[in-house]
């Protein structure tokens, strides 16, 4: 790799658009250990708000999700539809939204609503043929033209440059990026798909086009059909990869045709599911779509991520997700994971952890955390229970409480240095968990972050979730005997 094209990487990842080395970065360092569990990739995502509602909305598509039940937590979105898909997805949102956070210039938005119909399109090849692997083929051409919006996002005079090279001097669009950058925009897209461990497919596409792969010429011709279909649907250009695509297929013209337009219209959908609104005006739709609702904004809920708000629907079909989890004989980790989920977005509660008893019985150690600053607040949340505390007597006298007043007489003697440290907060929710009859550990929530008072509504709904929670773990230890 060039040191011009690293320049490029690091301006765009720590310097111009550090949205993209927040979120893609977190992700990657989520997925890179071997140990790494839906909970992890779940806090990452759940620091997001936007992030959250998108990822479940696109979960829920028809695409994703074919039985019809709703999927109401993140942690059910991976395990239903898979890690390595909702982190796909994750990693694509972050990108598209980092990239229309901006004042995204018109040359943007095209280039992005040719990425999408050749996302889709790609995808449909794939399935035709049979490929298990479309997904992926989606994502790969979803990002081909990475690097490419990167750069007009954030080019100035380097950006005219090359436009200069190329109307005046008749440069051609790669003569123009070399002589400018001293790289061709794949080299660039190349570069960021592998600094944010990406797609492995799309460096295939750059590097091979020409490759006697199945899936490499899905996204091949799909970008080709995007590019030439953006100018006319009619021009020679557009006719020539079509015959193409109906060589790859085997599919007879003028139906392939009628596939071609018809994923057009999906891609609207896919937009609009991602979030990408802006760019749905520049797809090259037929005359005889109707428009009229599809820049309309779809609501994205009411959850915030640094302050949740208690939703009691979410609540229901959490734990109706749950019941309906136990049958298929799920793991302890996934029914605690989606607990966590349903008091910090069900509930609206800022933090949540659920902390483990070491075996030797003399720690309690936070093993999942949800909420404001989750990472810290689990490397903090470490404490002896051999003396008396708050914790050891939650455990020792097992029973849901709401302490109130962590300053009171009666509580204050049980709240040492570290404790009221580490918690700095005034009151909250703490219950012990069970499996088999034996306390294994305790859930701890409060809404610290926010300064927002606990009310009863929220410690009923609390102390139902740790019953389920009991229940569940209960009848899996039962099930396992």
């Amino acid at each position: 790799m060039s040191q011009d094209l690293e320049k490029w990487i690091h301006r765009i990842s720590e310097k111009e658009m550090p949205i993209f080395k927040y979120t893609v970065n977190a992700i990657n360092d989520v997925v890179s250990h071997e140990d790494t569990s839906t909970s992890d990739l779940s806090q990452v995502i759940l620091r997001d708000a936007n992030l959250t509602a998108r990822v479940l909305r696109v979960a829920n598509s028809v695409v994703y999700n074919t039985t019809g039940s709703t999927i109401s937590t993140i942690s059910r979105a991976i395990v239903y539809i898979g890690f390595n898909l909702v982190r796909d997805i994750s990693m694509s949102l972050a990108v598209i939204d980092a990239l229309l956070s901006g004042k995204a210039k018109e040359y943007e938005l095209r280039l992005m609503a040719k990425s999408f119909h050749a996302a889709v399109q790609a995808r449909d090849f794939a399935e035709r043929r049979g490929d298990s692997a479309s997904e992926e083929i989606f994502i790969a051409a979803l990002l081909s033209n990475i690097g490419e919006m990167a750069f007009w996002c954030i080019a100035k005079e380097e950006g005219e440059r090359i436009n200069e090279l190329i109307e005046t001097r008749g440069f051609t669009p790669e003569l123009a990026q070399r002589e400018e950058l001293g790289f061709t925009f794949d080299l660039l897209t190349m570069g960021l798909t592998k600094d944010w461990h990406l797609s492995d497919l799309l460096h295939s596409v750059i590097k091979t086009p020409k490759i006697k792969s199945k899936q490499i010429q899905d996204i091949v011709l799909s970008k080709k059909l995007s590019d030439a279909s953006m100018v006319s649907w009619n021009s020679k250009e557009t006719l020539r990869v079509i015959n193409d695509i109906s060589a790859h297929l085997g599919i007879e013209k003028n139906e392939l045709k009628s596939i071609l337009y018809k994923n057009v219209e999906r891609a609207v959908e896919v937009a609009r599911l991602y979030g990408a609104h802006a760019i749905i005006k520049y797809l090259p739709l037929s005359k005889s779509v109707e428009l009229d609702s599809i820049d309309n904004d779809i609501d994205e809920g009411g959850f915030n991520a640094a302050c949740p708000e208690p939703d009691p629907l979410l609540q229901l079909n959490i734990l109706r997700d749950l019941s309906g989890m136990i049958e298929s004989n799920p793991n302890i980790n996934l029914i605690l994971e989606i607990i966590l989920e349903g008091i910090y977005r069900g509930i609206g509660l800022d933090r949540t952890v659920f902390a483990l008893m070491s075996s030797d019985k003399k720690e309690i150690i936070a093993k999942y955390t949800l909420g404001h600053d989750s990472q810290s607040f689990m490397q903090q949340f470490h404490f002896e229970i051999e003396g008396e505390n708050i914790f050891s007597r939650i455990l020792q006298q097992p029973e849901v409480s709401w302490i109130k007043d962590t300053q009171a007489k009666e509580i204050a003697y049980l709240m040492n240095e570290q404790i009221r440290l580490t918690l700095a907060s005034k009151e909250f929710f703490i219950a012990p968990v069970f499996i088999a009859g034996k306390i294994i550990g305790l859930i701890y929530a409060d809404r610290q972050p926010s300064k927002r008072e606990l009310e009863i509504t929220s410690y009923e709904s609390f102390k139902h979730f740790v019953q389920q929670a009991n229940q569940a773990l209960e009848f899996i230890s039962i099930k396992k005997s």
